[in-house]
């Protein structure tokens, strides 16, 4: 009797002890799926095609959310999409990234960040990057404080007065500048005033040409180099830009400068610029993120404007065009490329 007591005791206490394992079996499963069933945050990139400042947009905000605390690929989820310069794909892929739940979409551009909008319903946050106007663009109502959807951004508003001091510290006798664009760009229309306010202002007689697509800025930048231009300067418009080393090697084979205010095509080629830091306007796109992820609506987020901008050289073309840069000048350089 006592043998058969002592014998259910120990099937109790064994008992309980296999309960006990199994209860913390179960509860670090559940843990498991608990942790594997938490939302993943995304967020969308949209962008029309490659460019050198659109990668320097996406490199700096992939590095702004690391510095912001957060993980890409555990915290947040990060996915590209680009219409590859596709007209009628554009608007396909933004009606298809508003429908698709992200946390947050970030368009870069103007023609980027107006296709989403559109699509967007009010409460979709949406973050612009490197939009020259915001408020004729349609993003704000009359200012930058009064948006109309759930939306927030970076605006890249060139430092026009600093580049033409630039270029006419390396031409003085500038007289005659050329220009390409696509006028249905709103981005370029903003630009291209701009660039005239400045030709005005100091007597340069401004020789345009614009276009359409692709296809027409090599005879445009042709029709503009017969006129006779001391330099070529490219606006703040997508064809153009995305033609840079079309334009660039037209030009120099004419002895033709080309300014910008794109750093990439600075380092591609062009002469010089004093332009946007566009990896740094990444990052604070990325903190603006942060904050969207963190609950902050997007429409509560203050734009940030890129008010200044930075020098860059690029002493190769400048020797091959046989322009001299002054000492003091080139000491303000943040990057010479040589």
């Amino acid at each position: 009797m006592r043998k058969n007591r002592r014998y259910r005791m120990w099937n109790i206490t064994r008992g309980r002890q296999i309960l006990s394992i199994c209860a913390a079996v179960i509860t670090l499963v559940c843990a498991a799926c608990g942790e594997r069933a938490r939302p993943v945050k995304r967020i969308a990139i949209f962008q029309i095609k490659p460019q050198e400042w659109a990668d320097a947009l996406k490199l700096g905000f992939a590095d702004g959310l690391q510095e912001q605390g957060l993980d890409v690929g555990r915290d947040v989820v990060v996915i590209t999409k680009s219409a590859a310069g596709d007209p009628l794909g554009i608007t396909t892929l933004a009606q298809t990234l508003v429908k698709q739940n992200y946390s947050a979409i970030y368009a870069l551009g103007t023609q980027a960040s107006q296709e989403v909008f559109q699509a967007a319903s009010n409460d979709q946050p949406l973050i612009f990057g490197a939009v020259t106007d915001p408020v004729q663009t349609g993003f704000y109502d009359g200012s930058l404080d009064r948006p109309r959807k759930n939306i927030t951004g970076t605006q890249d508003l060139w430092p026009y007065p600093a580049q033409f001091d630039l270029i006419k510290a390396l031409i003085p006798n500038l007289q005659k500048l050329g220009i390409v664009y696509n006028s249905s760009e709103i981005n370029s229309q903003v630009s291209v005033g701009f660039i005239k306010q400045e030709c005005t202002k100091r007597g340069i007689q401004l020789i345009e040409r614009t276009v359409t697509d692709d296809s027409q800025v090599s005879l445009a930048v042709a029709g503009v180099l017969t006129v006779g231009i001391q330099a070529f300067f490219i606006p703040a418009d997508n064809t153009a830009q995305s033609n840079a080393q079309v334009i660039i090697a037209a030009c120099m084979n004419k002895r033709v400068a080309v300014f910008t205010g794109i750093p990439g095509i600075v380092e591609n080629g062009a002469v010089a610029t004093v332009g946007t830091n566009y990896y740094q306007l990444g990052k604070v796109n990325a903190a603006q993120a942060a904050k969207i992820l963190s609950g902050t609506p997007a429409r509560q987020i203050p734009v940030q404007i890129a008010d200044k901008g930075d020098l860059y050289l690029n002493m190769v073309s400048i020797k091959k065009l046989g322009l001299t840069v002054p000492e003091q000048l080139r000491k303000t350089a943040i990057k010479v490329y040589e």
